[in-house]
Order: structure tokens, then C-alpha cells, then sequence
């Protein structure tokens, strides 16, 4: 889909939204003008690496950009910290290792980086940043990012607004089971295997299949760990 295209469908719901009132109608609009938002921002990254390749030579064009999709993050009480693991990134230079900030975005653009480029988009931050205040440092095998929060002092609970969704939804359908303990604690369980690294997906995985050994004949359908089905 092409940029101008994007810009008017978010234009659109944007108008949408305006007019909507249900709680479920404005997540879906407001989730689909995120989505919109960042691929706006995606396609304007790329032209602008596309941009810099071409003014810089052929080499730099011959170079295939990885976008990141993996990183820690922490915050005090001034700012939201981003750590992105990238190995030797300490040999790029200063200026091969850049951070674009909106209110509610980042991009982090590294160049040439063994002969790879790499890039980072984060969109739709759950609070607004200070810009001007916002920096990044060149560590060993990775660049921390430092987001100056406008609030200070606020808790970050997560670190996009899409994300604070989810967890909404998330809680929501776990509040609805409150009443069955067993329900609750086989969704919480859901939930880990279905959010985690492939050594926590293990270990549940390893506690089911134990759990479907020691069943006996005429146990209970349904009970334990036997309800999480194909996780």
C-alpha cells in the first residue's frame, strides 16, 4: 500500500473515531490507526535509508537492512530505558548510529554494522517523551536507549499504548473466570506458554505431558492442567 494511501486511511479513522462512542468500536478503530500509524512510519524509514544509501554510494545500496524486533526495556522515575543487544555495534561510528524521536515514536537506524544495516520502530509509546531530552549511548554489543519521560515520575506500566490493550484484554478474560480457580489458574497458564521464550514454552509443555501421566482412568475430564487442549 502506498504512503499517501496510509496517510488517508488514517485520516479516515482518525474522523471515525471522532464520531464513535462504544468502548469496543474506538479499540478496534483506534488498533487499526496504530497499525496504519506504523506502517507510515516503516515505509518513511526505509525511503529515508533508501535516500541516505544512494547519497552515500553503491556500497551502502548493496546493504540489506534487518529490522529489530527484540529488546529490553526498564525506566526510572526521569526515564524509559531501551537495550538493543546488536554484537560489535561499539566499532560503528557516532554518526552510523542514529535515533529519530517523535512524542510517541523512536527509530534507532545503525549502518554498516559488518556489512549489515539494522533497524528499530517503535510506535505509539503509552506516555509522551521529551524529544530534545531523549539520547541513546553506544555500549558493548548493544545501544541503550533513553526516552525522557514529559511526566516524570509516572509509571510505565508497559511500553506501548497497543500493548496496554492487550494487557486490558488480557486481565479482562481472566477476571471473567474469577469465580473458577482452576479456570483462572489454566488461562494464567495459557497465557505464559503463549507469551513466552521457547525454554518457558518447554517447561509448561514438559509439566502437561507429566500432568497427563500421572492421570489416572476416571479422573475427571476437563481438571488441571489438562484443559490447556493444543496450547
Amino acid at each position: 500500500m502506498s504512503l499517501e494511501q496510509l496517510k488517508s486511511d488514517v485520516a479516515e479513522l482518525a474522523a471515525f473515531l471522532q464520531q464513535a462512542k462504544g468502548a469496543r468500536v474506538k479499540g478496534v478503530l483506534t488498533t487499526a490507526k496504530a497499525e496504519a500509524e506504523r506502517e507510515i512510519v516503516n515505509l518513511e524509514m526505509k525511503a529515508k535509508i533508501a535516500a541516505e544509501r544512494q547519497a552515500a554510494g553503491p556500497n551502502d545500496a548493496k546493504r540489506y537492512l534487518h529490522e529489530l524486533t527484540d529488546y529490553g526495556w526498564d525506566q526510572s522515575a526521569k526515564f524509559v530505558k531501551l537495550f538493543i543487544t546488536l554484537n560489535g555495534v561499539q566499532a560503528c561510528t557516532e554518526e552510523n548510529v542514529t535515533v529519530t524521536y517523535t512524542p510517541n515514536s523512536l527509530q534507532l537506524h545503525v549502518r554498516d554494522l559488518q556489512g549489515k544495516d539494522f533497524g528499530l520502530t517503535v510506535n505509539n509509546l503509552l506516555h509522551s517523551i521529551n524529544v530534545e531530552k531523549s539520547y541513546r549511548k553506544i555500549k558493548t554489543d548493544m545501544v541503550a536507549i533513553y526516552l525522557k519521560k514529559v511526566k516524570e515520575d509516572e509509571n510505565w506500566d508497559v511500553l506501548t499504548a497497543i500493548q496496554k490493550r492487550l494487557k486490558q484484554k488480557q486481565d479482562s478474560e481472566l477476571t471473567k473466570d474469577g469465580e473458577n480457580p482452576e479456570s483462572a489458574l489454566v488461562n494464567i497458564m495459557k497465557k505464559m506458554y503463549n507469551d513466552g521464550d521457547s525454554k518457558t514454552k518447554q517447561m509448561i509443555a514438559k509439566a502437561w505431558t507429566e500432568s497427563q501421566d500421572k492421570a489416572k482412568f476416571g479422573k475427571e475430564a476437563g481438571g488441571g492442567l489438562d484443559s490447556f487442549g493444543d496450547l
